[in-house]
């Protein structure tokens, strides 16, 4: 309840600030892509489209074997704002997609980058511009939303509700003054600052990270700017099975221990006690001890985040069903543990 009313609350309730003047620095988006072919040709128009003044598109291609380079200059053709830089497999430096990240950052001509993924669109064509505002004020790192699209099925639902809770987290303690990450899907940074914390250096060791752990390092409580307009999101298309959600989430959470012990702390309590709810609740049945006191602060508890959690859903859009938001969190709770211990028997180096 603590953590609802004094986190949560303030992202259920939070308001984007009005901005007088929109931001028009130019801007330069990066997106890495390896084998992204198809989704080069659905995703890359609605990039390339964006209504805003100056802004320029960088597609890593990270050695991909399949006709992403086709795609790419076919694209490039069309619109000169696309440029295009090519890593080949043999110069890869280090693990996953820090290095190539790192190629199009250096090669990037703006101080304001914007990135996401080549599974990703943006929501509407306004998404640079407000994105871009979140840099006003002097705030050098940006966070913003990145959703996946409702689909029938559990699998859905379950990463509906993943992407949901992972978000709720980041944006309540940003909001708080204590910001820890952002998703590559959608994050905003100034190229200065990039340098300033020598890029990747002090996690290249880690496959994951070149958002959460970049965020994690390079961020203070006055430095973050949270941009939460609908039209600021962009959408992906979520992994259709258990096993490859399952692998997704375990190659995410690789970065966790990395983390500052005080996130940490915080982090494993807020799951600690979500776990600990059905346990209080079976106990205080079977020992028929303290029922009423239990199942009076359950109610107060499920109803309390009944209530913020609609506020925050529809702050997100997301297409999690809030009458599940019981079951399903402490499904997920049990899956992050089961994924934990998996990652500490099984190294995961891969992008």
């Amino acid at each position: 309840m603590y953590f609802l009313l004094v986190y949560v609350r303030r992202l259920a309730f939070y308001k984007d600030p009005e901005v007088q003047s929109n931001f028009s620095q130019p801007v330069s988006v990066i997106i890495c892509a390896r084998n992204e072919a198809l989704n080069l040709r659905k995703h890359l128009p609605f990039i390339l489209n964006q209504k805003y003044p100056d802004f320029e598109v960088i597609v890593v291609n990270d050695g991909s074997t399949d006709a992403s380079a086709e795609v790419l200059k076919y694209f490039a053709d069309e619109f000169s704002r696309l440029r295009i830089i090519t890593v080949d497999a043999s110069e890869k430096k280090g693990k996953g997609k820090k290095y190539p990240l790192s190629v199009g950052i250096k090669n990037a001509k703006h101080e304001y980058l914007l990135m996401t993924d080549a599974d990703c669109r943006p929501r509407s064509q306004n998404w640079i511009q407000l994105m871009a505002n979140g840099f006003s004020d002097g705030k050098e790192i940006v966070l913003g939303y990145g959703k996946y699209e409702k689909r029938a099925g559990f699998v859905n639902q379950l990463v509906q509700w993943d992407t949901f809770f992972v978000a709720l987290q980041y944006f309540s303690f940003a909001l708080a003054g204590k910001p820890y990450m952002g998703v590559g899907r959608n994050l905003a940074y100034k190229k200065s600052l990039f340098e300033k914390v020598n890029g990747f250096e002090s996690h290249a060791h880690i496959a994951s990270g070149d958002d959460d752990l970049f965020v994690m390092e390079a961020a203070n409580k006055n430095n973050v700017a949270v941009v939460l307009h609908h039209d600021s999101h962009t959408i992906s298309r979520s992994k259709e099975n258990f096993k490859d959600w399952y692998n997704q989430k375990s190659r995410h959470l690789t970065t966790g221990t990395s983390y500052k012990k005080s996130i940490l702390f915080r982090l494993a309590l807020i799951n600690f006690v979500f776990l600990l709810w059905p346990f209080i609740l079976v106990a205080s049945i079977i020992l028929h001890k303290y029922m009423l006191v239990v199942f009076t602060l359950w109610l107060i508890k499920v109803l309390l985040q009944y209530i913020i959690f609609k506020f925050t859903l529809s702050r997100l859009t997301t297409g999690a069903n809030l009458i599940l938001s019981v079951i399903f969190g402490n499904v997920l709770m049990f899956l992050s543990v089961s994924v934990v211990f998996t990652n500490m028997i099984i190294k995961r180096d891969k992008w």
